[in-house]
């Protein structure tokens, strides 16, 4: 490291926090200002502060850390040369860029160029030049400890710094070690459709994140940030990456479940089962996982797009009367009805075909009103009493003019039987379902049977979703969705074909990224096999499937053991970073001693320094029990559920399941008995549970069991202890 350059560096790094400091004196002052003079409603107040707010803690951060690169390219066309010093945030006093957000275009040369010609798009197009010099800097409290010029972002020793970073520290680094296939993901066009398969520890949750705050970025003048939607598997998820958002600018930008997004579509009262029971039972073998995997399938699709047809068809059988009067037959209400679109939705065809109906009506009311004359003249001819021919006089006036007005609200009344409700329609598709078994399916009576006991309890499994959407979509749908512009999908390996068929249906508007790993499916009873199944359902084989195959996450040590699973059961092992750390550890321990040494073992992980330890079990309820043993002995800590917050610090310690871990991280884990009685060689669901706990963790990995270790570790084991045989 040359002295002069860092004297320089550190000259231009105080230049720049002494100008932050000024800009975070006066975006304060106007905060002051617009909460003394707003005039106006309070919520738009509140929304115009928490806006003002986060960009102020924004300005706060780029106070310690303005920036963590620096570029110098000179450009072709116009023989000029500059330094570009690229942060977290842009930082711009008045009207003069001090640094470059790195979602503007030139930053892409830090991620992706190396010195000597290169180019960039900006929106004037392309722009040719070369890079003369690329540095890296590691600061820290406003001060430069050290700088690294480099050629490409993945051969740096700040990476490996990175990486070796306690969890809480990691994502808010990121943005200065994006690697060169990560950044060709965020920053690919808002119209391209993606789907990217990536190893655990690959960043894929990351580069989600960042592709968002990017798009929102590059594309703010058009799009507003709730046109934006992250779909997560669950809440625990999704309280984790909410805390990351606003750090990357981003504040608005809708987060959801599937669950939440179906129950704001389908907008009706409907309970939903907890899917991590299910999976328990599936676990334990005491539920048939052949329907669940069948309600995911496009066979399902088509026996209700069957249903709907011949509910449909069923709204036109009849013909439009006044009393006994047959004002429209049904062969004329059918045909009109026939002639509007089928793409359209149910409501919208109605409503046309009322409108063509009714000018029908209008057009030929001569020729009706003489037939109508005809028809009253042979009931009043048998009228007596001179009060009913009064009654029948009002009646026949009140018909009249409904006919010369095209009977409209008789039409309206005519159609009313299409106001029934989403749930309502999915209960009679169940209750008649076998008129629609165009599949021979074998378990229909007793998928019937089972649904139809949860539907009278108004209960929907996460099998049932697809179908309400499906129906809610056809029938009356909900367009305040059609505004999405663009959805990212996380985890979306455990989501059927169905229900990634119905995204695409009721999000019109929107282009997606879906990133997942086929390894991690664990609820694999309703997910999909490959990707190529999505790309064909959704994208009609158009969207690109990109694969990233390293993990940045775990050490050498932590993925070999974890490689050692996946290939078990066949699955491709991780194309590792190399981050060496500890060996895993192997502990075979009594029943009734597990607490204690799991006591032992978080205070040992303490005093190394780690910030976020986990115990992780196979199940909610193991989860519960060990966490109950660990009260008993003195050690308090929380067991997370879906109703916690990951993020909150009281939970750096946790105990926790693996269907809520996935996706998460931790410093350190503790794998609470992987024996072969709990996970079990011979089932490929127990195997992709066991390679879900053994990656969460980024730097050591302790491997609890009782009596036989689980096939695979068990020859991992025997490799290992091989392997140092012959070292020796």
């Amino acid at each position: 490291m040359d002295t002069e350059q860092i004297k320089i560096e550190q000259e231009k790094l105080s230049e720049t926090i002494k100008v932050i400091k000024q800009i975070l004196i006066t975006e304060k002052e106007k905060l002051k200002k617009l909460e003394d003079n707003f005039i106006g409603e309070r919520e738009d107040l509140w929304k115009m502060v928490a806006e003002r707010e986060v960009h102020i803690k924004n300005i706060e951060y780029s106070e310690e850390n303005p920036y963590f690169a620096r570029i110098d390219f000179r450009d072709i066309s116009s023989q000029t040369e500059q330094s570009i010093y690229i942060g977290k945030n842009g930082i711009i006093d008045d009207s003069k860029i001090v640094v470059v957000d790195w979602r503007a275009p030139i930053s892409s040369l830090y991620y992706d160029s190396e010195i000597g010609e290169c180019h960039f798009t900006a929106p004037e197009g392309e722009i040719y030049g070369t890079l003369k010099l690329k540095r890296q800097f590691d600061i820290s409290s406003g001060v430069l400890n050290n700088y690294y010029d480099v050629d490409l972002v993945s051969n740096d020793d700040l990476l490996q710094k990175y990486l070796n970073n306690n969890n809480d520290q990691r994502l808010k680094s990121i943005v200065s070690t994006i690697q060169k296939e990560q950044n060709e993901v965020i920053r690919k066009k808002i119209h391209e459709n993606l789907i990217i398969q990536g190893v655990a520890g690959s960043g894929k949750t990351t580069v989600a994140l960042h592709r968002i705050a990017y798009l929102v970025y590059n594309y703010m003048k058009n799009i507003r940030q709730n046109q934006f939607l992250v779909i997560g598997p669950n809440p625990i998820f999704l309280k984790y990456i909410k805390s990351v958002l606003p750090e990357l600018d981003v504040s608005g930008v809708t987060q959801c479940t599937f669950e939440q997004l179906v129950d704001v579509y389908v907008n009706e009262p409907i309970n939903i089962s907890d899917s991590d029971k299910k999976l328990s039972l599936s676990i334990a073998g005491k539920i048939n996982n052949d329907i669940d995997k069948f309600k995911c399938s496009m066979k399902y699709k088509v026996m209700l797009e069957q249903f709907l047809s011949t509910f449909i068809d069923s709204l036109t059988q009849k013909p439009l009367t006044l009393g006994d009067f047959v004002v429209l037959n049904k062969e004329i209400i059918t045909k009109n009805f026939k002639d509007t679109n089928s793409d359209y939705s149910l409501d919208l065809r109605i409503e046309q075909t009322i409108e063509k109906l009714n000018r029908f009506i209008v057009e030929h009311q001569d020729s009706i009103i003489s037939r109508y004359n005809n028809y009253s003249f042979e009931i009043f001819k048998d009228i007596k009493s001179e009060e009913e021919k009064t009654i029948m006089r009002k009646k026949f006036a009140k018909d009249l003019e409904n006919i010369k007005k095209g009977c409209r609200s008789i039409l309206r009344k005519y159609f009313a039987s299409s106001n029934t409700s989403t749930t309502k329609l999915y209960k009679l598709f169940i209750s008649t379902i076998n008129n629609y078994d165009l599949f021979n399916y074998n378990n229909l009576k007793e998928l019937q049977a089972n649904t139809l006991t949860n539907l009278k309890k108004q209960v929907f499994d996460f099998e049932d979703l697809a179908a309400l959407l499906y129906i809610k979509k056809n029938i009356f749908p909900n367009r305040k969705f059609n505004n999405i512009r663009n959805v990212v999908v996380d985890e979306a390996q455990d989501l059927g074909e169905f229900d990634f068929w119905i995204l695409k249906e009721i999000l019109p508007s929107a282009t997606f990224s879906i990133f997942g790993d086929l390894a991690q499916s664990i609820y694999d009873y309703r997910s999909i096999n490959n990707w190529d199944q999505v790309n064909a359902l959704m994208f009609n084989n158009n969207a690109q499937i990109i694969n990233f195959n390293k993990s940045y996450r775990t050490t050498a040590e932590i993925m070999e053991v974890a490689d050692g699973v996946a290939e078990y059961i066949n699955l491709s092992p991780a194309s590792l970073v190399v981050r060496k750390g500890n060996d895993v550890t192997f502990s075979q321990v009594d029943d009734n001693n597990i607490p204690n040494y799991i006591k032992e073992k978080i205070e040992e992980f303490k005093d190394k320094g780690y910030k976020t330890i986990a115990v992780i079990s196979k199940t909610n309820l193991l989860s519960c029990y060990i966490n109950d043993d660990l009260k008993e002995i003195g050690l308090n800590v929380p067991n997370i559920t879906l109703n916690d917050n990951i993020v909150d610090q009281e939970f750096s310690i946790c105990t926790i399941s693996n269907q809520l871990a996935k996706g998460l991280e931790f410093d350190a884990v503790i794998i609470n008995n992987a024996s072969e009685e709990i996970y079990s060689s011979r089932s490929t669901l127990d195997m992709k549970l066991l390679y879900v706990a053994l990656t969460r963790a980024l730097h050591e990995l302790d491997i609890i069991y009782t009596n036989n270790l689980t096939e695979p570790l068990a020859r991992k084991i025997a490799m290992l202890k091989d392997r140092e045989k012959r070292k020796v």
